[in-house]
């Protein structure tokens, strides 16, 4: 079996539109790239190809490397929050903050 070092995913992630980069720093080691971002990996032990999400949860066992690549492909996709999301939480923080400022500087002024 040849093992291959550098794979992309044809599989595009339905949040960011950006496919899963598949490098193979080592045999039997492939790690999931999306973004910069920690997608997940797939290890060959036992026989069979495990594949891990990004924080570690096991997605399953498969008996070929791309019905483990594509097991993370769909599942790590759905872990990822939105970028809408994260810009909105970060607009609200800084808006509570602001807000936590300005009621402080009222107290000391009164």
């Amino acid at each position: 079996m040849a093992l291959v070092t550098s794979i992309t995913s044809v599989r595009e992630d339905s949040v960011s539109g950006e496919s899963i980069a598949w490098n193979s720093p080592e045999p039997k080691l492939w790690v999931g790239n999306r973004s910069g971002e920690y997608a997940g990996m797939v290890e060959y032990t036992a026989g069979h190809f495990v594949a891990t999400g990004p924080f570690g949860e096991r997605f399953g066992s498969y008996s070929d490397v791309a019905q483990a690549m594509a097991a993370v492909d769909d599942r790590a996709s759905g872990l990822r929050m939105r970028d809408g999301l994260l810009s909105n939480v970060a607009l609200v923080s800084a808006v509570v903050a602001i807000s936590v400022a300005g009621m402080s500087l009222t107290m000391i002024a009164a």
